[in-house]
């Protein structure tokens, strides 16, 4: 939630890699409510996470608030058919 709160007020990292950091569900609801206020992330890799797709579908939906994420890497998180629909 920590790296979430930070990404609030970011205003100059572009790209970040928090591949295999056990973020969870939980975490990844956080990041994405982070994006929501974030204008300047372009690249988020959140690989092998475990975030589910509870997970997937909270970034879903802060993508339809946030325009400057163009690259999202969800690889080995269990998003099932529902989080990727969410996401298409």
């Amino acid at each position: 939630k920590a790296v979430a709160e930070a990404l609030k007020v970011n205003r100059v990292l572009t790209i970040l890699g928090l591949q295999q950091n056990r973020i969870g569900a939980n975490g990844a609801i956080a990041i994405a409510d982070a994006l929501e206020f974030n204008g300047v992330l372009t690249t988020l890799e959140l690989g092998v996470n475990n975030i589910g797709t509870v997970g997937a579908k909270a970034l879903a939906d802060a993508l339809l608030v946030n325009r400057v994420l163009t690259a999202l890497y969800l690889y080995g998180n269990d998003i099932q058919d529902q989080g990727a629909i969410a996401l298409a």
